[in-house]
């Protein structure tokens, strides 16, 4: 086929130049980022699968869970296009053209998982000439890449750089539409072929015009079909995601540009049927997510058991923001199935119509950063003088962290109130998806929240308006987060469902009051709702009358346990006397059509605003809520089991907020929006830096006048007034340091758990939990078998050297050194350990003791073959500091941390170790800037701090592998005879460890050592003052330093 096809000039006029221009090798650059990711993904979402990413990427780093979430989908998409492809009959020669291919290793993929469809399909991978050649050198120079390849050439010439019978590397520069014609005529017979072109994030760089005319160049191919993945703009460039994103790749010099041509699905489809495409689709990701035909329930459930995730409204951001679209320029194979639950979501029909929600949007912007927080709660704070309750939003998570404090934000009317006093001595620790529900004067009950997505909170608190105090109160039977509470009118709280870790979602409901603590409300029939972040509603609103029976709303929206947002309707009516309270949950199927594809979100605020039930923000199915929708009303009907959703009419500002992690507040005649933000994908993360009030209007369309102001509460923009914070999570105490009961006991050690696994990401799992474990069944090597006396003399020699501890007693003493450290020939140690003296080898790098950590292949080459860590522990092997071999008499370790953690392999003997986590620290008197303690830990600690302490213990026989914590105390001694181990230290921080050498692996934090630094120079300041007033001063800084200690 002949094509006529003009070069497309660069910028400036001239030809395209064989050198990359700055921007191009911006563009190459955002390969660098894109592999490293994709190789995260990899490592954890594919143990069973062969690794290619690995030979692209040298250094591994573990993403975020959302970054991997978001790559694997990425990934996913695409591999479902190709594989289709693949497996599809066409009579015809396929060819797989990967566009702008990175170092992304498509071919390779295909045939480990496709061996049988990849068989005969020609793979082409295309991108700049300068990209291409190092891709080159990195197949060329791995066997396991080049080794499948069938008559491999390297050319030196020409735009092919990379020729064999089923791959070709080519380095071309898409926009040379010249060069493709000619490369593709002149290597295949393209009207016996069918040509299936990739492009995943690749000709979103180019102009325009460019990137039209190769995807019009493609379409007219004889046979072609295209899959391009990229980003999208579904509600704008306003939009606060695509603001940080399109931000972000203008940072990095590589701006999108068709993304401003085509900004929705819709356009994309368009712009391909405008190329002469004969057919096209598309989906955004978050729609694709959701669908049926591209991934099942049990496919969605099992991301969840690989690393814990929560941040589902970010998810479905940076989803809604990519777009799969799949375009022949004859006819698509199959026809798109349609998903109901997202054909009920689709956006775009005819809008539902308004309401007489009237008003206006006005925002507040705060001053240094102050009132930014996502994920938190809202609740009333009592203002002085008589005037209106201020409002304030606990906790959630804050620029660095997550926090125990309170914004409180107030109305211009209510400037002069004074805040709260400045601090809460007792207060619950920090959390985040919490729930805060107002039971009237008595103020707002705390349930739950959570730290980490497997971490979840059974603690409940009450808060007073009144004294401003936080008082602890009954725990939740089961901790959760992302749960559902509802204020019942009579002090009690409804509270159902929710997560109690990242893999289970409850679905029990529970009723709390005063009197009686939680109840579990028993369902009267079989059906009943398992979602998380699902709304609690109602049209009797928390004044419910107190001698009603029965009190009866709406649970609408959640996520269910496969990750889909609900489209389910279920009512529900508590009976509340009889002594055994019970509810009715009946399900009214999908709440579908025009009026209520709004309905149904995840993370949304439910709020009682001027008489009417508003909805606010969150995510919804399949698509981004538009702007006009965020915030909705609803005609609710508990009798007729209907709610019909209403668009309102509120007059925005100019600042979009990100309705994401928001916390809502309202007051007669105004509506508060507090916090919010999102980490924006890999792009940045926006934070709504004020607040936004929504004013109401009365009913000719105006603002309330001064006078109403008065009689209805505020009408006015609210604003940050201040943070009240606290100063521990504690009770004051009187010492720094607990002081242990007289004749106080020590506690019974917990027994360490034994675990089986099969997999690193089951090792992965246990290093993010950072409590102790030990592994059995693993393959660590002969040496359980061959490591006896007479072996490791035979192969190690009599005559080498070594230097070992010499003890005097049972237990050493690293503290008051009981030892003395003597150089022995192997023979005589291994002799004299036979018999039974106390000697312990702890081996050094072989030539460098001073210089190098120790290495047991490197310093005991003749038995190093014998010992390997398991393929199950390869994070280990990857992250290594160094390997020192143990082998000790009957002698006791001394108690000690270790800054890196490490895996203890028991090779010969048994051994017990009693271990205390870090928090321990305290017990032991460790001197300041040691890591070692000459407390006896085997010893009677009756009477003593250490009394107070939390054993852990451990009995390890060969075979058994110890997974030991940075920082967790341990303390080992031998059971029987000779003890032959081995451990691991491997680095598990990016960052942090102390500068220059650190053989032993147990060196301080640089942060620490720089600290102790600072307390010097601090108490220096205090040297001329009296020595009381010195004491004084320097107690009450050691006091705060305590109480950050135990409230971080």
């Amino acid at each position: 086929m002949s094509i006529c096809i003009k070069s497309h000039p660069m910028k400036g006029g001239g030809r395209l130049r064989p050198k990359a221009s700055k921007q191009d090798d911006s563009i190459m650059g955002t390969n660098n980022s894109s592999i490293v990711s994709k190789r995260s993904v990899e490592r954890l979402y594919y143990p069973n699968e062969p690794h290619f990413f690995r030979y692209f990427v040298k250094k591994p780093q573990r993403r975020a869970p959302l970054i991997n979430r978001g790559y694997w989908l990425r990934m996913k998409a695409i591999d479902h296009v190709v594989s289709q492809f693949l497996k599809e009959t066409t009579g015809k020669r396929k060819i797989v053209v990967n566009l702008g291919c990175g170092y992304d290793p498509l071919p390779w993929q295909s045939w480990a998982r496709y061996p049988e469809a990849s068989r005969d399909v020609t793979f082409v991978d295309i991108d700049y000439r300068d990209l291409i050649l190092r891709k080159r050198d990195m197949v060329q120079q791995t066997s396991e890449l080049n080794g499948v390849l069938k008559n491999v050439e390297y050319p030196e010439d020409g735009d092919i750089l990379l020729r064999s019978e089923q791959y070709l590397q080519v380095g071309c520069d898409l926009r040379d539409l010249t060069k493709l014609e000619k490369f593709f005529s002149s290597e295949f017979d393209l009207s016996s072929s069918v040509v299936f072109c990739t492009a995943e994030v690749s000709i979103a760089y180019m102009d325009v015009e460019t990137s039209d005319a190769l995807i019009k160049w493609i379409g007219s191919l004889p046979y072609s079909l295209f899959c391009l993945l990229e980003q999208l703009l579904p509600n704008g460039p306003r939009h606060p995601f695509g603001k940080t994103m399109l931000a972000h790749f203008d940072k990095l010099q590589t701006p999108l540009r068709p993304v401003l041509a085509y900004p929705t699905t819709q356009d994309q489809v368009n712009r391909f049927k405008k190329a002469g495409w004969a057919d096209a689709r598309a989906r955004n990701l978050w729609e694709l997510w959701g669908s049926s035909d591209f991934l099942s329930s049990k496919e969605r459930i099992h991301l969840d058991e690989v690393e814990p995730f929560d941040e589902w409204e970010e998810f479905a951001l940076f989803g809604c923001h990519y777009t799969l679209l799949e375009a022949s320029n004859v006819h698509l194979p199959t026809t798109q199935p349609q998903n109901t639950e997202i054909a009920a979501a689709s956006v775009g029909k005819t809008d539902p119509e308004p309401v007489s929600v009237k008003g206006e949007m006005e925002y507040t912007e705060s001053s240094k950063l102050n009132g930014i927080r996502r994920f938190g709660a809202s609740l009333s704070v009592k203002g002085d003088n008589g005037c209106p309750d201020l409002k304030g939003n606990f906790g959630g998570m804050g620029l660095n962290n997550r926090l125990g404090s309170i914004d409180v934000f107030a109305s211009a009317s209510q400037g002069g109130s004074s805040p709260p006093g400045p601090t809460l001595r007792i207060k619950p620790e920090t959390r985040m998806c919490h729930t805060l529900t107002e039971i009237g004067d008595c103020g707002s009950l705390l349930v739950g929240g959570r730290s980490s997505p497997d971490k979840a909170f059974a603690d409940c608190w009450l808060y007073s308006k009144l004294s401003h105090t936080w008082e602890r109160v009954d725990d939740i039977p089961v901790g959760r987060y992302r749960h559902s509470a509802f204020a019942l009118g009579d002090g009690s709280v409804l509270v159902t469902g929710g997560k109690k870790d990242s893999n289970t979602v409850l679905s029990d409901t529970l009723i709390w009051n005063r009197k009686t603590g939680w109840k579990e409300c028993l369902p009267d029939q079989d059906g009943k709702p398992q979602v998380f972040g699902a709304l609690m509603i109602s049209d009797v609103i928390s004044t419910t009358s107190t001698t009603s029976t029965t009190t009866s709303g709406f649970l609408v929206g959640g996520m269910l346990t496969d990750g889909r947002v609900s489209t389910d309707l279920w009512s529900w009516e508590l009976q509340k006397y009889p002594r055994e309270r019970s509810i009715r949950w009946s399900c009214h199927g999908k709440a579908a059509g025009v009026e209520n594809q709004y309905l149904h979100r995840f993370g949304a605020c439910w709020a009682n605003y001027d008489g009417k039930s508003l909805v606010v923000g969150g995510i919804m199915p399949g698509n981004l809520i538009p702007e006009h929708a965020e915030t909705v009303a609803l005609d609710i009907e508990s009798d007729a089991g209907r709610i019909r959703t209403n668009l309102t009419n509120i007059e925005r500002c100019n600042t979009r907020p990100l309705l994401i992690g928001h916390s809502v507040a309202t007051s007669s005649r105004s509506m508060l929006i507090m916090g919010g933000g999102a980490v924006c994908f890999s792009f940045g993360t926006f934070w709504n830096k004020g607040c936004y009030t929504i004013l109401s209007a009365d009913e000719d369309g105006g603002n309330l006048q001064e006078s109403d102001k008065q009689v209805t509460g505020s009408s006015e923009p609210w604003s940050y007034l201040n943070t009240v914070d606290s100063e521990s999570s504690h009770p004051p105490k009187v010492s720094l340091r607990p002081s242990p009961l007289e004749n106080q006991k020590p506690r019974e050690p917990i027994i360490i758990a034994r675990k089986k696994i099969s997999s690193w990401t089951d090792f992965v799992a246990i290093l993010s939990s950072a409590e102790p474990v030990i592994l059995e069944g693993l393959d660590m090597g002969s040496c359980t078998d061959l490591w006896t006396n007479s072996y490791l003399l035979d192969r190690i020699g009599q005559h080498r050297d070594v230097t070992v501890h010499q003890a005097i007693e049972d237990r050493m003493d690293f503290v008051s050194k009981n030892f003395q450290y003597v150089t022995k020939d192997f023979g005589s140690f291994i002799e004299s350990i036979g018999k039974g003296e106390k000697l312990y080898l702890r081996s050094l790098a072989i030539g460098k003791p001073l210089e190098l950590p120790a290495d047991i292949s490197r310093d005991f080459p003749e038995i190093a073959g014998d010992f390997h860590l398991p393929r199950e522990l390869v994070v280990v092997e990857e992250n290594q500091h160094s390997s020192p071999l143990r082998i000790s008499g009957p002698v006791t370790m001394w108690l000690h941390y270790d800054v890196m953690s490490n895996v203890l392999c028991q090779i010969r003997g048994q051994k017990r170790l009693l271990l205390f986590p870090p928090g321990d620290v305290e017990y032991f008197g460790f001197a300041p800037g040691a890591s070692s303690s000459s407390v006896d830990a085997f010893g009677d600690l009756t009477g003593t701090k250490a009394a107070a302490s939390h054993p852990h213990e451990a009995n390890m026989k060969p075979g058994d592998i110890l997974f030991l914590p940075s920082l967790w105390l341990h303390t080992a001694k031998p059971l029987d005879g000779v003890s032959v181990s081995a451990n691991v230290f491997f680095r598990g921080l990016q960052h942090g460890y102390a500068a220059g050498k650190d053989i032993y692996g147990n060196r301080d934090l640089q942060a620490y050592e720089k600290g102790r630094q600072d307390i010097s120079k601090l108490s220096k300041t205090f040297e001329n003052l009296p020595p009381d007033t010195r004491k004084f001063y320097l107690l009450r800084l050691a006091d705060e330093l305590d109480q950050k200690a135990r409230s971080s």
